[in-house]
């Protein structure tokens, strides 16, 4: 794949252990296969960290299955509550299957590209692709998932608002639950629409009568977001601060709009969860034949954007 700098959209020059940016003097490395070129960190681990922390997890996962080494991720970092952790692990084992049934929502030509990929589900539904995520010790754990179910994929760390892809890239976009957890959402949009053909995204609501998904406290959404932080600090004094902002259906659709997508139509987005018992394949089959009611997108737990 030909890179272009994140910073410039300069062409690159391939050096020993990585890329150079002859336009602007940046160097971009090449670690554990996966390039980085982040221009800016994770919100919850500088890049040296990060990039140590993937290293570490490279070495001491060889041989652990993917589902033995999201567990053993998760054993290191004590910065992760328990119980949250256990929830967090059931979805990571999840994903594939999800990815798969929202892939159906996505037809076309066209490469994939999915822009915060975690652990490269979404690549291995597409049998193939690329996927970008700001967090390189997960790309380590999707680059284990990858080679566990013979795809062939690329994995990219960067930053969703600078891609390293020149601009004729014509890829079919995707973006699920990744929209709430950027800096800038607006220039990660504009940034998804300058490689993209066609887009598929989807996000937690803001408004969803439920617990917010990522911290499993209700009412969060709901508060004014300046005061969010602070709620999710008193409720949950054991996480590291609250940096997610959820959005509706009409926000998500309004950024979409306005980073030049055209024919954006914003949905109550498809539920899945294939782990669940019986009962709960009920509820959520009842909820999938009532989405796509009038006003439905403003409540569902999450929307989906198609463009």
């Amino acid at each position: 794949m030909q890179f272009v700098c994140p910073q410039c959209k300069s062409e690159l020059r391939r050096e020993e252990g990585g890329y150079a940016c002859e336009a602007c003097g940046l160097h971009f490395p090449v670690i554990c296969g996966i390039p980085d070129f982040r221009l800016f960190a994770d919100p919850y681990i500088d890049i040296a960290a990060d990039r140590a922390k993937g290293e570490a997890l490279e070495r001491a996962t060889r041989g652990m299955s993917f589902a033995e080494a999201v567990r053993y991720y998760y054993s290191i970092t004590p910065d992760d509550p328990a119980d949250l952790a256990e929830l967090w692990t059931a979805r990571a084992l999840a994903e594939v299957a999800i990815a798969r049934e929202m892939l159906a929502f996505h037809p076309g030509e066209g490469p994939v590209l999915d822009v915060g990929c975690s652990t490269g589900a979404v690549l291995i539904a597409a049998g193939g692709g690329v996927g970008v995520d700001i967090a390189f010790r997960w790309l380590v754990l999707g680059a284990l998932r990858l080679r566990e179910a013979g795809v062939a994929g690329q994995l990219v760390c960067a930053n969703a608002e600078y891609l390293p892809f020149a601009g004729e890239l014509g890829a079919r976009v995707t973006s699920f639950d990744t929209l709430e957890h950027l800096r800038d959402a607006p220039l990660a949009m504009r940034e998804m629409r300058r490689v993209g053909q066609s887009l598929l995204l989807t996000s937690n609501n803001r408004w969803a009568p439920l617990p917010e998904p990522h911290v499993h406290l209700w009412g969060v959404g709901w508060l004014p977001r300046a005061w969010q932080v602070g709620y999710v600090a008193w409720r949950r004094g054991d996480l590291h601060p609250y940096r997610i902002q959820l959005r509706s259906a009409r926000e998500g659709r309004t950024l979409a709009r306005e980073a030049g997508w055209t024919g954006v139509a914003a949905e109550a987005a498809p539920l899945f969860a294939p782990q669940m018992s019986s009962v709960a394949q009920r509820v959520l089959a009842m909820y999938r034949g009532t989405r796509r009611l009038p006003g439905m997108s403003w409540l569902a737990p999450r929307w989906m954007l198609r463009a």
